[in-house]
């Protein structure tokens, strides 16, 4: 059986939405695994370095290249391709092109006074990585994700299914929550919490959660940075990581 590589190991308010009237016209997705519930809605380019470390080995994406723009009012989408460094701790080094990706961002409910907004973001990870690099199987991950605010105070909850496009790949599903916090015009900071398991085997979990910030840097230029921590990995080693992301809209 084939599983997608991940790291491993270790809500509220009830004001009225007010943080539209706070934060800038045009959002960036943020870093968190958890994603957001709203549509690119300009062009956008973006420039990522990520980094995880286990027991056996550190995995650098530098750089991913990703380009966001919208399609209609309520659909965007986004394409990344990249280059992957691994480093295992005996000393062995491989290098070479990720999987290219491809997503779409589609928001069939608008977010309203008593209800929350919904969005649906198929992306598929293509097979095009060099051995060691890529994950070696084409995949499909289908999130559902509803958001709401409450004041400064955004909640987010999404539920996951991830269909791997070959006979020895396990099905995943998953499901977590994010919680951001706008304090001004020009930060957001959030955590959150994201488990995910094979279709038919909930034993193999994996629990891990990410302390992230955005800060709006100009009109045009956000600053990303994102720490995150295994909590259980019944799949595999525990992991810490890290990413860092700079996002430029035109």
């Amino acid at each position: 059986m084939r599983i997608p590589s991940t790291p491993s190991r270790r809500p509220y308010g009830w004001l009225l939405p007010a943080l539209a009237a706070l934060l800038p016209a045009t959002a960036f997705a943020g870093p968190w695994e958890v994603g957001s519930t709203s549509p690119g809605t300009s062009r956008k380019v973006k420039a990522e370095v990520t980094w995880k470390h286990t027991d056996s080995k550190d995995t650098w994406a530098r750089p991913v290249l990703k380009f966001a723009a919208p399609l209609a009012r309520d659909l965007s989408f986004e394409v990344a391709a990249g280059y992957g460094i691994v480093e295992k701790s005996n000393g062995a080094t491989r290098s070479g092109a990720k999987d290219f990706t491809g997503k779409l961002k589609w928001r069939f409910v608008e977010e309203g006074d008593r209800r929350p907004a919904w969005l649906v973001e198929p992306k598929f990870s293509f097979d095009t990585g060099s051995p060691g690099i890529g994950s070696g199987v084409t995949t499909l991950k289908t999130p559902l994700r509803a958001g709401k605010q409450f004041g400064k105070l955004r909640l987010t909850a999404e539920v996951s299914h991830t269909h791997g496009f070959a006979h020895d790949y396990d099905d995943l599903v998953g499901y977590g929550a994010l919680l951001e916090y706008a304090p001004n015009p020009r930060w957001i900071v959030g955590v959150d919490l994201l488990n995910d398991r094979p279709l038919h085997d909930g034993g193999r979990y994996h629990l891990r959660g990410n302390a992230a910030f955005k800060y709006k840097a100009s009109k045009r230029l956000e600053l990303q940075g994102l720490l995150g921590r295994s909590a259980e990995n019944r799949r595999g080693e525990l992991a810490t990581s890290a990413k860092f992301v700079a996002a430029y809209k035109f």
